[in-house]
Parts: structure tokens; C-alpha cells; sequence
């Protein structure tokens, strides 16, 4: 559930930067490019991970 939400957090972050200008249509094309290599690669695991780390230690409440 939490990997979805940070999902659509990412794609509305997205779509605001490319509509304003900020971001250009090719940008996204390339990075959305290098998410597919690094998937082939075997390096998606290490970034999934340091992400999760990342957010659970944004959100941890105890």
C-alpha cells in the first residue's frame, strides 16, 4: 500500500512539473528509460530498498 502511494505521490509530482513548464516531456521519457535499465541490471533492489529505508524513517512514530 505504501509503495502505491508513493507512486501516485511521484506521478502527480510528475505531471505538476511537466505542465508547468519545469520539466520537459523528454525528461521524463529518459528517466523513466533508466528506471527500465536499472530494473534489467539488478539494481532496482538496492534503490527499492534505500527508498523504503528512507520513507520509514520519515514516517516512523515510535
Amino acid at each position: 500500500m505504501t509503495v502505491g502511494i508513493l507512486i501516485l505521490f511521484l506521478a502527480v509530482v510528475t505531471y505538476l512539473l511537466v505542465r508547468s513548464g519545469e520539466l520537459k516531456i523528454w525528461h521524463v521519457v529518459l528517466i523513466g528509460v533508466l528506471g527500465i535499465y536499472l530494473d534489467r541490471i539488478g539494481w532496482a533492489d538496492p534503490v527499492v530498498s534505500a527508498v523504503t529505508w528512507i520513507v520509514q524513517g520519515f514516517t516512523h512514530t515510535t
